[in-house]
């Protein structure tokens, strides 16, 4: 090449890109695996991260699964494992009794051992808007209930007066910062066999689910279902339409018989493994029902706190002071 060449400018500029672009070629292929050891050390890596991620999806099944390792429920086991049958008592409210007005409900539960003893165990508490409880069906209505150990205080003077509900302390003014289980009920208006009605059971504080009760649909015959966390069915229960109880509810006469809903394993229909029965009222004033759940023999802590649960929703969709009832 001449000199002249050589000494051109526009060659020379030319020469100094070249050189730029194989610069860069060279500093992004240098940050690249240059042979197979590297090669196999980034699909490791690549490895650990996966691995990693599914660890942490698996410890979160864990975390759901092993409830029972909480504070709370092992303070809800305690209470509930050695007791065969309780006793669900609402509290009277003056208010509502004087207005007609809906109020948040609470309910009073009382365990029975097999020697006979009573025991004041749990204090339940919703918690709902004034207007979805003015406005919307009871059978409807979205809440939030908690349920708290009870403090022991009068609790012999409590289970004495088991029959008067109207002696009952005020759930109202007590902090449920330190319940052991919530309920979360949604607003559902259901519509034959769709958007049926539910009770979620969580331990408080978590979101592990313990189980979930539903009311079926029937023409008829009222139909709970209860459900394990996994969403197999443990639990039928239902009553017949035509006692007096239940088919005059809303009148003085229903309020002074009793009603018996029966439990039945699975998807069994004909053999009764427990019941849950709504006494009759103690006397045409009052519009606080008490319920007796005889537990099935052998039922789990899980399978009682559901019973007791399903017990309350009973309450709701058809017991409360209220005609206005969606089905």
């Amino acid at each position: 090449m001449d000199e002249d060449q050589q000494s051109d400018p526009q060659i020379l500029k030319i020469k100094k890109n070249t050189r730029g672009k194989i610069d860069k070629k060279k500093a992004i292929t240098s940050k690249l695996p240059q042979n197979e050891s590297n090669r196999s050390d980034s699909n490791k890596l690549m490895k650990n991260k996966a691995n990693l991620n599914l660890n942490k999806g698996k410890m979160g099944q864990n975390n759901q699964l092993n409830y029972q390792e909480t504070e709370n429920w092992i303070i809800m086991k305690t209470s509930l494992e050695q007791i065969q049958e309780v006793i669900i008592k609402q509290e009277s409210d003056v208010l509502e009794a004087v207005t007609g007005c809906q109020e948040p409900n609470n309910y009073h539960i009382y365990g029975k051992f097999p020697n006979g003893e009573k025991c004041y165990i749990f204090r339940c508490k919703e918690y709902s808007s004034c207007p979805m409880r003015c406005c919307c069906p009871v059978s409807c209505r979205e809440l939030i209930m908690k349920i708290k150990l009870s403090s022991g205080e009068n609790e012999n003077e409590n289970e004495n007066q088991s029959e008067n509900n109207d002696n009952e302390s005020n759930t109202n003014e007590e902090d449920f910062s330190d319940s052991l289980v919530y309920i979360d009920k949604k607003y559902k208006c259901p519509c034959f066999n769709c958007i049926r009605p539910e009770m979620r059971v969580y331990i408080a504080g978590t979101k592990c689910l313990i189980g979930t009760i539903e009311e079926g649909f029937s023409c008829c015959d009222p139909i709970f279902n209860v459900y394990d966390k996994s969403g197999k069915k443990i639990f039928r229960i239902n009553t017949d339409c035509c006692q007096c109880g239940f088919m005059c509810r809303n009148n003085c006469l229903g309020k002074t018989d009793e009603c018996i809903f029966f439990i039945f394993k699975g998807d069994d229909e004909v053999n009764p493994i427990g019941e849950i029965n709504k006494k009759a009222a103690a006397s045409q004033l009052s519009i606080a029902d008490n319920y007796y759940v005889l537990f099935p023999k052998n039922a789990t802590v899980e399978e009682k706190l559901l019973l007791c649960i399903a017990g309350m929703m009973i309450d709701y969709q058809y017991f409360e002071n209220n005609t206005n009832t969606v089905k």
